[in-house]
């Protein structure tokens, strides 16, 4: 019994410990540290928001360093995650905006964020469930629905992009951006008839001299080229430029279509026209019709113009797959220097999904130029 006794003491002695209020001083240093963290996440926030690459840097020590002395300020590691997205590093981009998400469960701004995130790594699935939870919080949000009907559609899961784009039309039947969705969905399937009745709706709807017009003539030009009619999908097309010069989907799409035919020079005269106006810092909109304009050059035999394409783009957004695994391609394929290839396929390996589609062949280019080097894996 005493040694009970005794065990119960000592237990109560720990609780009270455990328990011990803090001091004074320890509550004025952690208000202290918590109020340095908060004026670092507003003056990082400044920086972010000015987007220059000098700003980009600064904002992101300025994050940093504010994560460090609160951890569980969740704007700040939002805005940490934006920064490292901004500066082109995904990895760090998700980790941060997974921190903050976990963090603030019910903000919206964390989940947008790190689908968009995960678009960009090609992780269509972790997007997905993401934008769930998003449409979950905030089931008006009509652009959250269409971006996750796109995805669902893009995984193959077309019903359930029918489904999710549809609803949006219950509610407004009106909505040009939900039908043109709901054609790229029955395209897909091939019900092409079903696809054109839909685009012609979403025209009849819209101003036939407007820019909002554009888009509608991008997915007839696409339309076209699915039916194998590709003088009319240039027709559309060029009808999409006439109202908007400056929207990229369909001088990409026709700079696809000349280099499918072989014709590289005129693909470049595409390409070149997506990306007149582009402001000195590459946007992601573009990020297509550079990578286009590298695969139109290295046609065309300019090997060093296309290389300082590919790194201009990798400069801008290190993590991005198109640009290391096409950089890689024409180093080894085309330049001779598959040693220089090596690091960037092995680059494009760790960080593509599984599902990717140039795996299989990037894990060939780096067994071959391991064999070719005298070296194994």
């Amino acid at each position: 019994m005493k040694t009970l006794a005794l065990c119960a003491l000592a237990l109560l002695c720990a609780c009270a410990t455990a328990q011990k209020p803090k001091t004074r001083d320890v509550v004025a240093a952690e208000a202290a540290r918590d109020d340095r963290a908060m004026r670092l996440f507003v003056d990082g926030a400044e920086q972010l928001a000015r987007g220059t690459p000098k700003s980009l840097a600064r904002a992101e020590e300025l994050l940093t360093e504010a994560v460090q002395l609160n951890a569980t300020l969740w704007e700040a590691q939002y805005d940490l995650g934006l920064t490292f997205r901004r500066r082109g590093d995904l990895e760090r981009a998700r980790e941060h905006l997974a921190v903050a998400a976990e963090l603030a469960p019910q903000a919206i701004e964390p989940l947008w964020a790190l689908a968009e995130c995960e678009l960009a790594r090609g992780d269509r699935d972790r997007a997905a469930v993401l934008l769930e939870k998003f449409v979950a919080i905030e089931p008006a949000r009509v652009d959250a629905r269409l971006a996750l009907a796109a995805v669902q559609r893009e995984r193959g899961r077309l019903d359930e992009a029918l489904t999710v784009a549809r609803q949006v039309l219950v509610k407004d039947p009106r909505e040009t951006l939900a039908l043109l969705e709901v054609g790229r969905i029955y395209r897909a399937r091939g019900e092409l008839d079903v696809t054109e009745l839909v685009l012609e709706k979403a025209r009849a709807l819209l101003p036939a001299d407007s820019k909002q017009s554009a888009p509608v003539y991008n997915e007839l030009g696409l339309l076209a080229l699915t039916r194998g009619d590709t003088q009319l999908a240039f027709t559309h097309f060029a009808r999409a430029e006439e109202l908007d010069a400056h929207f990229t989907p369909a001088h990409v799409n026709q700079g696809s279509v000349l280099l499918r035919a072989g014709d590289y020079e005129a693909a470049e005269r595409a390409y070149r026209a997506a990306l007149v106006g582009e402001p000195k810092e590459i946007e992601l909109a573009s990020l297509d019709a550079r990578i286009g304009l590298g695969i139109a050059q290295r046609g065309q035999g300019k090997y060093r113009e296309a290389r300082a394409t590919y790194e201009k783009v990798l400069e801008a957004h290190p993590s991005h797959l198109p640009a290391i695994y096409d950089l890689a391609v024409l180093l080894a394929d085309f330049m001779d220097q598959g040693k220089d290839a090596l690091p960037l396929f092995e680059r494009y390996l760790a960080g593509a999904p599984k599902t990717d589609s140039h795996r299989e062949s990037a894990e060939r280019y780096v067994q071959d130029i391991r064999m070719a080097m005298g070296s194994t894996p």
